[in-house]
């Protein structure tokens, strides 16, 4: 038996102790530290595209953006309200409003810039007051261009006195309701040893690809000898957790799901624009898209408690190599104590044997995983929010009165 198959048992026993489920996409996620009481922080492991894999090596920094991913693709898509907006109030009046609204905190939904752009507007450049409000509301009942609209709060403007950074990406819930709702979520715990694991992931959603894991410690090769050495002799996993938690916030005010619908329900033609370097295929391509998949909620858990023991016989060398290395967390949850709220620890008995204790604190949030949707069933959430927003603006009295009759916008 090599370490993969020891990490496909593992993957397996986990999902199954959770109450997660066969069948389901959940992706494990290492290393798994101690969550920062940051909001963005938080956000990143939704912002971060998901490999096609069973494990993510996670880097809040590295690899595709759901967000600067998803500001390319409205950019490459084409409403010809956009440009009549521009001709109307000119693109040095929209320069400004853009910079205006981009300092708002929090960033304005898509139905505050009709009165928003009046209100403003009529101070500055009011010749256009009316006819941009008009133009905004007009935007809003198609998808694609209210989709534009509400980027225009995360521009930002650099060259702007003083200088305005581009808003990040928020989503709807952050640490405090992550907390809140951790609190109250249920207890898990599982027992699993390697005489009875069951290591086969060819059933899972990628079919059983998995190239993110590690080794017997973070960062480790999976084929150093100390890993071959653990996964060829007996071992036992105790597994408790006191809450185990299933968070599911949506994106903020940036995200359209009726844009992404329409996106993905043409592969040529409009809503792309033709002269785009974006287009379909480089962004929803099962295979090379950068928008192919998306972690649509996560794992978190608190009060986790691990113990690992191993019965092989390891050298008083191993010894010396686990010990020096398992300040970067060890197998199965790579859990570091260097941010606080958590420890992981090895000892060794006097025949070689050995004990793994990993172990986090009562209301410490502890992200281990998350599940993982396809692009092709994401956007069906998508194709469901278009009908929705087309209903929803059919029966919003007060939105119609709105559009046509803009003169009578209120301050907001």
């Amino acid at each position: 038996m090599t370490f993969v198959d020891v990490q496909n048992g593992f993957y397996n026993a986990l999902v199954q102790g959770l109450g997660i489920g066969q069948g389901s996409n959940f992706q494990l996620i290492q290393p798994s530290p101690p969550l920062l009481p940051d909001d963005h922080q938080l956000w990143d492991y939704f912002n971060n595209i998901p490999p096609f894999s069973l494990t993510q090596d996670y880097t809040a920094s590295g690899g595709n953006q759901f967000f600067s991913n998803y500001k390319g693709l409205i950019s490459a898509l084409k409403s010809p309200l956009g440009d009549r907006l521009v001709k109307d109030i000119g693109q040095n009046v929209l320069d400004e409003f853009v910079d205006y609204v981009s300092a708002k905190d929090p960033a304005p939904s898509p139905r505050q810039y009709p009165a928003l752009f009046r209100n403003w507007a009529m101070l500055r450049h009011p010749s256009v007051a009316t006819k941009g409000a008009s133009d905004f509301a007009a935007m809003l009942l198609e998808p694609i261009a209210a989709a534009s609209i509400a980027l225009m709060g995360y521009e930002g403007d650099t060259d702007a006195a003083p200088p305005i950074a581009p808003r990040q990406a928020d989503w709807d819930a952050g640490f405090k309701q992550l907390k809140a709702q951790l609190n109250v979520a249920p207890s898990r715990s599982f027992h699993f040893e390697r005489s009875s694991m069951n290591s086969n992931v060819s059933r899972t959603w990628t079919g059983g690809s998995n190239s993110g894991f590690f080794g017997l410690w973070g960062s480790s090769s999976y084929s150093s000898s100390q890993s071959v050495t653990f996964a060829q002799s007996n071992f036992s996993v105790d597994a408790s957790f006191a809450h185990v938690l299933l968070f599911a916030p949506t994106p903020g005010v940036w995200y359209s799901s009726a844009a992404m619908g329409q996106a993905y329900s043409h592969k040529s033609g409009a809503p792309w624009d033709p002269t785009a370097t974006i287009n379909w295929n480089n962004t929803f391509d099962p295979k090379n898209g950068n928008m192919a998949r998306f972690m649509t909620n996560l794992v978190v858990v608190d009060t986790l408690n691990i113990t690992v023991r191993s019965f092989a016989k390891y050298t008083r060398d191993d010894q010396t190599v686990i010990q020096k290395n398992s300040g970067g967390g060890l197998w199965p949850f790579y859990t570091s104590g260097r941010s606080g709220g958590a420890s992981t620890s090895a000892s060794f008995a006097d025949d070689g044997t050995m004990t793994i204790k990993i172990n986090s604190q009562p209301g410490v949030p502890i992200v281990i995983g998350g599940n993982v949707l396809p692009i092709d069933q994401y956007v069906g959430h998508a194709v469901a929010g278009m009908k929705l927003y087309a209903e929803f603006m059919q029966d919003d009295a007060s939105f119609r009165d709105l559009i046509l009759n803009p003169t009578e916008m209120q301050p907001v």
